[in-house]
């Protein structure tokens, strides 16, 4: 049996040693972050994946069988240590005891109850390991993001170059990439922030840079600090006096110069220290060095009369060492990540050129502009005036005025009469400047300082929940406890049992010599449970060994209560007794064996497929069931409810495997003519009902075979049902409404309007197209909303309150754009002046009317007088519109591109070799699949219709010949052509193709020759690109509804979902669908209640067989081999009704 010392203290142990590698596990979870952490959740290994899943569950299953097993022995045991107690006791306490058959969660309060305290202890390990700790493993373990720490060495590569070397490099490309952060949302560079700059560092580690990976350091945090106050201003003819309070005074400034319209009424200017002449004005006329840090914003507005603002501010600059924690992708500082370990100290300007710097914010170029030359970019005036001139300024402006109003996104003005938000604008701006600047003046260490640091990343893993973790190991420990109090109380209960009453057969032996306790049976075998019961309560029983007796046999004395009180009340029992001598019952029927039980039973598994089904077709429809966002109400979902469910089902079969375990010798019995071994031999009810299988198929009983195998197969559905359902990213697509304001359509009043003429003339150069171009190129810069590198798209947005959260946005729109169509033309040699390109602009074949045969330029006359002319070698790029009049015809429409070379600059009969490229910018228009983020970036664009030259507009090709030419404007003409002997840009269009990846060309070296056929993909390609970014940046040249028009997307977004694992669904489908199957033949076919009770106690056994000539012939399991059995009614030569006898 299974109650001895060596299974239940090993019992016990193996409880304590699971609680034990649990709490490893934990610590080692917490410690470590998980275990099997891999980069993502697929490539956790396959086997880590099994024991997560399954091993658990499959840990549990094993676990509860070995304790049903024991649980089943306590229980079958109690009535024989209640008889061997030495009073005996009641029938109600021993023959009538049916613990192994009562529901398990009663038991341990009836034993309670009765002070049964081996049952009870019993009982309660039953519960906890069915309902809590089966159910609860499968939670311990879950799958899912991991943040892991790891010491590291932290190097600084750069350092601050010496002030004195600051100087040349403090230039306009700070401004430039200002620009590109304020007004091209391009991402600030690594370290930085808007307010401070770290000096960089890096993790000495092989691990790959992931977004979620952050890397810990001691650095240097740079900064500015601004303390600015109200300026004191006093009129002074038509300026003002702008006082500082500190002995500065800004004398004779006007605020607002010339006559105010209504669409510039705004004016505002920024006046620095340091003297150029680049600068309107500077401090340093008027001001000693004592604010040499200082500078003066001023706001001006004029309409009916003069409002003026202005502030002074004066800037320091600072350091400190700190540690800093910034992500290893972009390298961008964790907010709140900066702790302090040094004190503050001031940057000296020794380390810092901070006159070069506020000089550069002053004049908007370098102190050495004049005497160094740079790509065009970055050698001229940075001009925001058309990101500004919407807010009505005027214009000219400083540069850092466009920062000021960029990077405090008002939309209007008017807020800068508040010399405190002007003085906050101005030191938002100077802080982002600063940040940029002290970056632009990093230099390579000489050698690299090391430190300590850390590495923080992100890894997918199996990680334990230390909630349940701890629950489970505190269910173990109890269950080692109670296992060894069940061994102290066995040990103490006397018992007199000499045998294991494990079969029909067994129990005879030990009754077979207890000749008062079976006539007291006899002839009882027809009553009902609670007649036999109320029979048998004034008895006392009590089991005597065979040591004590005799004749060395073991019995069971009867001991009638009423004789110790009156002996003449002894009541004898008649021989024969009509009632029960009629044989006539009305069958019992167990609840969990009626066929409406059954039907219910067959209900809830077929409900359970069908809605497994669903879930999966659900699943597989929108791509996962949605996730509870709290975490224990998602771990309940899909590790305790679906356990749950299988662990309610498993002791439901068990309860009727263990009834038909009981039934089954009686229904062969019933049949008639059974040998011992199949009937009163088998040994159905000494183990675990589940684990009878075997006896079962040996004993040919095919049903309790499929019963058995029901109740293991449990095992393996709590096995799939836990690793069922799993969480995974997922991508979640959605029908969802979307408008349009902005009509396919060109609107040609916009598109030939004089502010549209004066916007793209070279009075006030407009750049815009041309940063947004270079940063994208140079810096990966994201491009503008609606545009990618070929197109601009037709703009949508949500509709006003059904605005999704979506990721991503697919909508069919349509795309607007341009075939460069450019080709090489001649190759022309010329002497001293500028070669003649014949050239004729056709159209569908034809030549265009009124445009020239012809294109000359005239700047190329060698041997100009020009001052600082250059020598030897030269250069030369024209970027033309074909026909230059300004008059918007078709003429102007084609683009001429040359690069001239000729070996002396200052040779008046020299020879100029000029290769051309031309460009015919054809219209083009489609449908497209627009995939778009929140924000309107292009993703991604699919054809979806054939490309199209015009619109459902007659004027289509007119305004879009009118765009093209505004883009040659911008491109070249007015732009004076020079010779040159270095290899550096004039102008933008020859930027842009030195920079473009797809160009290995040197176009720009005198040395060289360009190669315009390579250079063609690159050409087409910048073109396309401008003139997309041209239709974003005017959107007023379309038209527009008049009202919103709504139609159809799709909305996209990653969300974290349930799916259901492939095998584990085959495995608990699989499992459902045999239980259904068996459950129909067991409850439609093969069940019969014939019994008048169920033989669940050793009473109820022993009025079934108590008269049988089988009880006084057996002599254990060997004997009567020939012999067969039979169950029926019938009275017997006693005069009383039998249920049972053996066959001659």
């Amino acid at each position: 049996m299974t109650l001895s010392a060596t299974v239940l203290f090993s019992f016990a142990f193996a409880s304590f040693i699971l609680a034990i590698i649990i709490e490893i596990l934990a610590q080692q979870s917490e410690k470590k972050g998980g275990f099997a952490l891999s980069k993502s959740a697929d490539d956790i290994p396959a086997f880590a994946n099994f024991c997560f899943l399954f091993v658990p569950t499959i840990v549990a299953v094993i676990y509860s069988l070995l304790w049903s097993w024991i649980d089943l022995d306590v229980k079958r045991t109690q009535p024989w240590l209640e008889m061997s107690k030495p009073d005996g006791t009641t029938a109600e306490r021993s023959v009538f005891l049916d613990y192994p058959y009562d529901f398990i969660a009663f038991v341990p309060l009836k034993a309670a109850r009765r002070r049964h305290w081996a049952v009870f202890y019993g009982g309660t390990v039953m519960v906890m390991i069915f309902w809590l700790i089966t159910p609860l493993q499968s939670a311990i373990l879950g799958s899912g993001p991991v943040d892991i720490r790891r010491q590291v060495v932290v190097s600084a590569p750069k350092v601050i170059r010496p002030a004195s070397e600051q100087i040349g490099i403090v230039d306009q490309s700070i401004l430039n990439e200002g620009y590109a952060i304020t007004w091209l949302n391009q991402q600030l560079p690594p370290y930085t922030t808007a307010n401070y700059t770290l000096l960089p560092f890096v993790v000495d580690s092989d691990l790959t840079r992931a977004a979620s990976t952050n890397w810990t350091g001691s650095t240097t945090k740079y900064w500015t600090e601004l303390d600015c106050w109200p300026a004191t201003f006093t009129p002074r003819g038509p300026g003002y006096d702008f006082l500082d309070g500190r002995g500065c005074n800004a004398t004779e400034l006007v605020p607002y110069n010339g006559e105010a319209t209504p669409h510039d009424p705004y004016k505002m200017q920024y006046y620095g220290y340091h003297p150029s002449d680049w600068a309107d004005y500077w401090l340093s006329q008027t001001c000693s060095k004592a604010a040499a840090h200082q500078f003066l914003a001023i706001w001006a507005r004029k309409k009916e009369k003069m409002d003026v603002s202005a502030v002074f501010c004066e800037a320091s600059y600072f350091k400190q060492q700190v540690n800093a924690t910034v992500s290893s992708v972009a390298q961008i500082p964790i907010e709140g990540s900066i702790v302090p370990t040094g004190p503050r100290e001031v940057l000296l300007p020794t380390e810092f050129n901070s006159s070069s710097f506020e000089h550069l914010l002053g004049a908007g170029v370098s102190v050495v502009e004049m005497q160094v030359k740079r790509e065009y970019p970055f050698g001229h005036l940075l001009e925001q005036h058309p990101q500004i001139k919407r807010f009505g300024l005027r214009w000219p402006s400083s540069p850092l005025v466009g920062f000021a109003v960029g990077l405090q996104s008002v939309t209007t003005l008017d807020v800068f009469e508040d010399d405190q938000i002007l003085g906050q604008a101005f030191t938002k701006t100077h802080r982002l400047m600063f940040s940029l600047g002290l970056r632009r003046v990093l230099t390579n260490a000489s050698s690299e300082t090391a430190t300590m640091g850390f590495l923080d990343f992100e890894r997918h893993g199996i990680v334990v929940s230390r909630l349940y973790s701890a629950i489970v190991e505190s269910l173990l420990v109890v269950v080692g406890i109670f296992t060894i109090l069940l061994w102290w109380h066995g040990m103490r209960a006397p018992s007199r049992l000499a045998m294991d009453p494990a079969s029909l057969g067994s129990l005879i032996s030990i009754c077979q010599n207890s000749s008062k306790l079976l006539d007291k049976f006899a002839g009882k075998g027809c009553l009902t449970d609670e007649n036999l019961r109320e029979a048998f309560q004034d008895k006392r029983f009590q089991l005597v060994c065979g040591c004590q007796t005799r004749f060395k046999e073991t019995i069971i004395k009867v001991v009638d209560i009423r004789e110790e009180f009156c002996e003449s009340q002894r009541i004898s029992i008649p021989d024969s007794d009509i009632g029960l001598s009629q044989g006539h019952y009305s069958p019992i029927k167990p609840l969990a064996l009626r066929k409406e039980v059954g039907a219910m039973v067959i209900l809830t598994m077929t409900t359970a497929i069908a809605a497994l089904v669903y879930l999966k077709l659900e699943e597989q429809r929108v791509g996962g069931e949605s996730l509870l966002r709290e975490p224990i109400f998602l771990q309940i979902l899909e590790n305790y409810i679906p356990t749950m469910f299988a662990t309610l089902l498993e002791p439901f079969w068990v309860l009727v495997n263990r009834l038909l375990c009981i039934i089954q010798p009686f229904k062969d019995l019933w049949n008639g003519q059974r040998s011992a071994n199949s009937s009163i031999n088998a040994r159905y009810t000494s183990v675990p009902p589940q684990l009878v299988i075997w006896r079962a198929a040996k004993s040919g009983h095919l049903v309790l075979v499929a019963i058995c195998l029901l109740a293991l197969l449990s095992n393996l559905l709590a096995v799939g049902l836990g690793g069922l359902f799993n969480e995974k990213p997922a991508t979640i697509n959605t029908t969802c409404e979307v408008q349009q304001t902005m009509r396919p359509s060109f609107n040609n009043d916009s598109v030939m309007s004089i502010d549209s003429q004066l916007s793209f003339a070279r009075s006030i150069a407009y750049e815009s197209p041309f940063y947004i171009v270079m940063n994208n190129i140079s810096q990966g810069t994201t491009l503008p909303p609606w545009v990618n590198k070929d197109y601009f798209f037709q703009p949508f947005t949500s509709v006003p309150g059904q605005e999704a959260e979506a990721e991503e946005l697919t909508v069919r729109t349509r795309g607007f754009g341009v075939r460069p169509s450019c080709f090489v033309a001649d190759t022309i040699r010329s002497i001293g002046t500028g070669p003649v390109l014949n050239y004729t602009y056709t159209r569908n074949g034809e030549p265009v009317p009124s445009c020239p045969t012809t294109f000359q330029e005239n700047d190329l006359t060698l041997n100009r007088s020009f001052t600082g002319e250059p020598t030897g070698h030269g250069t030369a790029e024209v970027v033309r519109s074909f026909h230059r009049r300004g008059s918007r015809t078709p003429c102007e429409v084609p683009l001429v591109l040359s690069w001239s070379r000729t070996p002396s600059i200052t040779k008046v009969d020299g020879e100029i070799e000029t290769w051309h490229v031309v460009c015919e910018p054809i219209f083009t228009t489609s449908l497209f699949d627009v995939t778009v983020d929140r924000q309107g970036y292009v993703l991604r664009a699919d054809h979806a219709s054939e490309p199209s030259a015009t619109l459902d507009d007659p004027l289509t090709t007119n305004n879009t010949d009118v765009i093209s030419t505004y883009l040659n404007y911008i491109l070249g003409d007015g732009m004076p052509v020079r010779w040159h002997n270095d290899s550096l840009s004039r102008e933008f269009m020859n930027y842009l193709l030195k920079i473009h990846p797809d160009n290995a060309n040197n176009i720009l070296d005198p040395l060289e020759k360009p190669d315009p056929l390579a250079l063609l993909p690159s050409i087409e390609s910048i073109y396309r690109q401008l003139w997309a970014i041209m239709l974003h940046l005017n959107p007023q040249f379309f038209n527009t509804f008049t009202e919103p028009v709504r139609i159809s997307g799709t909305c996209r977004k990653t969300d974290i979902r349930i799916f259901m694992d492939s095998s584990a669904l085959v495995i608990s489908i699989s499992v459902l669908a045999l239980n259904v199957a068996v459950a129909v033949v067991l409850y439609g076919f093969t069940i019969t209640h014939f019994l008048p009770r169920m033989p669940t106690t050793i009473g109820s056994v022993l009025a079934y067989m108590a008269p049988s000539r089988a009880v006084r012939e057996y002599d254990g399991p060997d004997s009567l081999k020939g012999a067969t059995f039979s169950f029926g009614r019938y009275v017997g030569d006693d005069g009383r009704a039998h249920n049972r006898e053996l066959d001659y």
